[in-house]
């Protein structure tokens, strides 16, 4: 009987090794095969400037990561009108006229347009390069950039903010819920902006249009924010340009002239032998919204200075419970608490601190640190490759 019952769980165990040992000797091609991920589908708003000009570049070469659904035009670095038709120069070179590009905001909800991206961006927003093309006609292209927007929200969406958030403004305000199901990646906002912002304290982005800026943020959307605390991390050698410019694909060529003058006005000696380098901000916001699985966060408060002056567009930031409590408390209400701590021995501090908590909940996600080799490198091999 024991001989039996040996025989058959040796006989069991027998048909289980060679099993296994078949699934082991199986082709490792197979084992190891993995299916890529979708494309992200995604809508650009863009006032397509230099650098926002090289973040769409490298957008258009890896379609394997990214399927373009439109690109909607904003005021900010230039005109909407220059913003579109650097756009459609870009689409052209790629070949890509099949992705429709929308006018939108001609400058900011209530502030006068500013005309600052002269300085940086030249009189076209591209430093003379669509000089050299015929103007597109931007009479046949659609002017509500909102509509767009609102038809283009699904789940799973990503919305790349490249500039003010102007044109998401007017659409949160057309369509409020389906501006929820996006994912916004926004470049805009610093916690420190270190001598590179339109204002000792604001950036560009955010200080264009501080009103549209504050509904975005108080919209109840998902929203993270690529702040220039980050972006300015990831720099190339401005020799790259050259090589760029001579052996860099179509929309490579295209874009390093321009790149070469942008850099001539922000590049910095770094490094022991000062070679010069410059911040690419809108190029690697594209890689991390093309690879958010490359994005570090940290959840926080974002408040946004509304009131023209030094302080427009300035961002703060809050992360710990006592930075969040001074954003959302005034001094009166703060010093009531403190002396009723101090007078009540059963006071609850913690209880009278918390519904100021929640007046206003955390509203997105902050980008203060990434890999700049990692980023630049990504970027580098989409307008060369």
């Amino acid at each position: 009987m024991k001989s039996s019952i040996f025989k058959r769980f040796f006989a069991v165990g027998l048909a289980i090794v060679l099993a296994l040992s078949s699934i082991a000797a199986a082709p490792a091609s197979v084992s190891a095969k993995k299916t890529p991920p979708p494309a992200i589908p995604m809508v650009i708003d863009a006032d397509t400037g230099v650098d926002d000009a090289a973040a769409i570049a490298y957008l258009l070469t890896r379609s394997d990561l990214v399927n373009i659904l439109g690109i909607t035009a904003v005021a900010g670095n230039t005109t909407v009108d220059n913003a579109a038709n650097n756009a459609l120069i870009l689409l052209d070179t790629a070949q890509r006229t099949d992705i429709p590009v929308v006018v939108g905001a001609s400058g900011p909800l209530t502030l006068a347009p500013s005309q600052q991206g002269l300085f940086v961006h030249g009189p076209d927003g591209f430093w003379f390069t669509s000089y050299g093309f015929a103007p597109h006609n931007l009479s046949a292209l659609s002017h509500d950039a909102a509509g767009f927007l609102c038809s283009k929200a699904a789940a799973g969406v990503t919305l790349l903010a490249l500039g003010p958030v102007t044109n998401i403004a007017h659409a949160v305000q057309t369509c409020p819920e389906q501006m929820k199901l996006y994912k916004i990646v926004w470049m805009g906002g610093s916690k420190a902006v270190d001598g590179e912002g339109n204002t000792p304290v604001s950036v560009f982005n955010p200080w264009y249009d501080p009103d549209a800026a504050d509904i975005v943020l108080h919209a109840g959307l998902t929203v993270t924010m690529v702040t220039s605390d980050a972006a300015r991390t990831a720099t190339v050698d401005t020799a790259v340009f050259d090589k760029i410019a001579a052996k860099g694909n179509a929309l490579g060529k295209l874009i390093a002239p321009s790149l070469k003058q942008y850099a001539s006005l922000f590049a910095k000696p770094t490094g022991r032998h000062g070679k010069l380098r410059v911040a690419m901000y809108d190029p690697a916001t594209a890689v991390l919204a093309a690879h958010p699985d490359w994005i570090t966060s940290q959840t926080g408060l974002v408040m946004i200075q509304t009131a023209d002056g030094v302080a427009r567009g300035q961002t703060i930031f809050g992360f710990s419970l006592g930075e969040h409590v001074s954003m959302l408390a005034s001094d009166a209400e703060l010093s009531a608490i403190a002396v009723q701590a101090y007078s009540d021995p059963n006071f609850d501090l913690y209880g009278a601190l918390g519904p100021i908590l929640f007046r206003q909940p955390d509203n997105a996600q902050v980008v203060l640190t990434l890999d700049s080799n990692q980023v630049m490198k990504e970027w580098l091999t989409g307008v060369t490759k």
